[in-house]
């Protein structure tokens, strides 16, 4: 157990994933300061907490600023993050407050990266994708490359299994399927067909499951911590479902925008109980020019609730040993970063 203290923010802590960081912050001795844009949730978080509430809207710059003068941190869990991560950062930036989010859009984290001249200028930690996919994904990578250290060539297979999906991942799903797909090759992102390749991956039971190319973060914090030059990413879809994806993207990505700003927002609590059955799963296979291979698999359990683990890990990490920078999860805290959460294991295949 962690000593109390209330001197870093969570914005968005009334969301799907900001209640599950704020239930595990609270159970680790922590008192963060609540924040968002919604007064009436964080009126009654507040109320069933104790906490101090700061209700302060993103783009309002000025407003932020003074919200972030008295903080040593933030964690963002408020998405899309394409939306919320540039203004937040630019307020961190100007108050300097250190930055950490659970982002796994694409285009958003490589901005993200690429303050890092700024970030040391100001003095500031900002450490994006602090969550379930960049976090597992990364730390996997590093284990493998470090098996083939000659590799080239990366490919990662994450089957994430949640409780549903909350309202700003839906967007950011949108978002990436209107987008189109990408990959790294020789060492930059590259625009390819969404759900392009596909492949299968053999899973421990002697079935198998099918994959398709997605643009994930993943691609650019995997590139940027290991050096491997090609790297691609994928996740669970059927062939059948690829090749529609294929065709049909940015229309599929417009109709599920749509759906996510009039559907009913889930729940903001998860029983305990929930998703303790739930196993996800990430495949990593590496090959370096001479053909020679490497490959893992790490299995956590449900996505929501590891990357609620980590983010406040992470928070942690970075309070009580602040980097500066414009940094990857397993830049800033190494690729045993992963294990920290419950039930963790990579296995060598």
């Amino acid at each position: 157990m962690t000593a109390a203290r209330s001197d870093w923010m969570l914005y968005g802590a009334y969301g799907t994933t900001g209640r599950l960081i704020l239930d595990e912050a609270r159970r680790r001795g922590h008192t963060p300061v609540l924040a968002g844009r919604d007064a009436a949730q964080l009126e009654a978080l507040g109320r069933t907490t104790g906490l101090v509430t700061r209700r302060v809207s993103i783009e309002d710059a000025a407003g932020m600023r003074a919200a972030l003068s008295d903080m040593r941190c933030v964690l963002l869990a408020a998405g899309p993050y394409h939306l919320t991560g540039p203004a937040m950062r630019r307020a961190c930036l100007d108050s300097r407050c250190s930055y950490l989010d659970i982002n796994g859009e694409l285009d958003d984290f490589v901005g993200a990266m690429a303050t890092d001249a700024d970030a040391r200028t100001a003095g500031i930690g900002l450490i994006a994708g602090v969550g379930y996919g960049v976090v597992f994904a990364e730390c996997l990578a590093g284990h493998v490359k470090s098996r083939l250290p000659g590799a080239t060539s990366l490919r990662l297979s994450l089957a994430t299994e949640t409780r549903g999906r909350s309202r700003a991942a839906t967007r950011s799903a949108a978002a990436a399927m209107m987008a189109g797909g990408r990959d790294i090759h020789l060492g930059a992102l590259r625009t390819r067909p969404i759900a392009s390749p596909t492949w299968e991956v053999l899973r421990a039971d002697g079935s198998r499951l099918r994959f398709a190319g997605a643009p994930l973060a993943e691609l650019a914090a995997v590139q940027r911590s290991t050096g491997i030059l090609n790297v691609t990413t994928g996740i669970p879809l059927s062939r059948m479902a690829a090749a529609a994806m294929r065709v049909g993207a940015p229309v599929l990505g417009r109709i599920l925008a749509m759906t996510a700003r009039t559907r009913t927002p889930p729940p903001a609590v998860m029983p305990p109980a929930a998703g303790n059955e739930q196993r996800s799963r990430i495949w990593a296979d590496a090959e370096d020019d001479a053909g020679n291979h490497a490959a893992g698999m790490l299995e956590t359990g449900e996505g929501y609730r590891a990357a609620a683990h980590v983010a406040v890990r992470a928070v942690e990490s970075q309070m009580r040993d602040p980097r500066v920078g414009a940094l990857t999860p397993v830049q800033a805290f190494g690729s045993g970063f992963a294990s920290l959460a419950p039930d963790t294991h990579i296995q060598e295949l």
